[in-house]
């Protein structure tokens, strides 16, 4: 079911009794992130900490937690319904719209006035260098183009006015703003609906306004407003918008950060962000959201949008295509399994071929349509019963991968390996064990 903001989905969780107020103080380093992987690894309530120790703000942490929550969104009862629903929301996008007025501008805090110390930023893992923003919808457009490009990147709190940002898409706008000599406008919206959250994690094509395929899942336009100090909009209901500039040609340390494959990515170069405002609703609420070693909402958030991408993507070149699954043991990332019915011996492998070109996973696994791909115990047994490795296997090297796998040599350069787990389609294949009248054992 659509909710137009955070608020409504909170009130909504809390009726469901999804969600657990916790009422004595808390720290925002390390105390919360500690709540948050509690409640992540017994796929617990979304919780609200009333009492954040140096703030006034209360912190919403776990959100998506348990993927449940993520499926009451879209309103579909099940993973793979949620990522047929989020294919069919790529091809019907509903543009965003522009209102005069929205609750994130209730307060202004421009010059002097701002101050990003007074967010109840959260300090995660133990090693983490600083406090950082995790769940900022970051916004910004091409200078070339004027599209714009919505994305989650982590942000580490550097001074009342300063952030750092690991940027992706983002990069390429600022790429071009430096080639002008010109800084880069952004806005990063905290505490936005759920619907936009999901639509963030959509890995579409550059030219893809994420914004439409929020308004589909919503069933009505994203309303947005104009920004107080750079020429952006930001999403009208947003609990606290951060306005500032990227500067041009200035990088500095960042990180230590503990990633979502579960490992600390070490310090690097960076872009800055200058802070020029801050808006928020009046007695606004803060999100927190949690990553690092699997499962934790980080990964419940991205897995079924990505997903999305790479079935919609892989279908429009392989007909048989049945579902895709990114486990959350490879990140929701790492480890890409399809099923498929090919209709041509050598189909598994070209898909194989083609996944890996898409930059994001580094093991792809083809399994045939009676295979379950959400059980890793069946998609094993395919591996280790219907394949070969000199046969079957196929391993490439120096290709473009994900950009936190820790043990890749280079940034963004990795191997990568894809089985194919398929029969033979000329039945040349041991048939496989049954039990006859299974069905009618009754329950004991």
């Amino acid at each position: 079911m659509p909710f137009i903001d955070l608020r409504e989905f909170l009130t909504f969780l809390e009726q469901e009794k999804d969600l657990v107020r916790i009422e004595r103080e808390v720290d925002p380093i390390h105390e919360i992130a500690a709540y948050i992987r509690k409640t992540s690894d017994r796929q617990g309530p979304a919780l609200l900490f009333e009492h954040v120790k140096g703030s006034q703000m209360p912190v919403i942490g776990g959100l998506f937690a348990a993927q449940r929550r993520l499926l009451k969104v879209l309103g579909v009862a099940d993973q793979r319904s949620a990522v047929e629903k989020l294919v069919e929301s790529m091809a019907d996008p509903i543009p965003s719209i522009t209102v005069p007025n929205g609750a994130c501008t209730e307060v202004c805090h421009t010059g002097s006035d701002v101050d990003l110390t007074r967010l109840p930023v959260m300090t995660s893992s133990e090693k983490d260098v600083a406090p950082f923003i995790t769940m900022g919808l970051a916004i910004s457009k091409d200078p070339d183009s004027g599209r714009r490009n919505l994305g989650l990147y982590r942000l580490q709190l550097k001074s009342k006015n300063r952030l750092g940002i690991m940027a992706q898409h983002l990069a390429i706008h600022l790429a071009r703003a430096e080639t002008k000599g010109r800084g880069l406008p952004i806005a990063i919206a905290l505490g936005v609906s759920p619907e936009l959250l999901i639509a963030s994690q959509w890995k579409a094509p550059y030219r893809v306004d994420e914004l439409g395929l929020a308004g589909r899942v919503l069933g009505r336009p994203v309303e947005l407003v104009k920004a107080a100090t750079v020429d952006l909009e930001v999403p009208a209901h947003a609990e606290i918008i951060i306005e500032g500039i990227v500067l041009p040609n200035e990088r500095e340390s960042e990180g230590p950060f503990g990633e979502f494959s579960g490992y600390y990515q070490p310090p690097s170069s960076k872009p800055v962000i200058e802070v020029t405002a801050i808006t928020h609703r009046k007695n606004p609420l803060y999100l927190a959201g949690l990553t690092g070693m699997p499962t934790t909402e980080n990964h419940v958030l991205k897995q079924i949008p990505l997903e999305a991408t790479f079935l919609n993507a892989l279908r429009r070149q392989f007909c048989g295509v049945h579902s895709v699954h990114f486990p959350f043991c490879g990140g929701a990332g790492y480890l890409l399994i399809v099923s498929m019915k090919k209709t041509r011996e050598f189909e598994p492998r070209n898909l194989i071929a083609t996944a890996l070109g898409m930059a994001g996973p580094k093991y792809v696994i083809v399994v045939d349509e009676d295979i379950d791909i959400y059980d890793l115990e069946k998609v094993l047994w395919a591996v280790c019963t219907r394949s070969q490795p000199a046969r079957d296997a196929l391993i490439l090297s120096q290709i473009n991968g994900a950009p936190l796998d820790p043990s890749a040599r280079a940034p963004h350069c990795t191997e990568a390996m894809g089985i194919d787990a398929t029969l033979p389609k000329d039945g040349s294949f041991p048939e496989m064990v049954t039990i006859p009248g299974l069905e009618n054992v009754p329950d004991f």
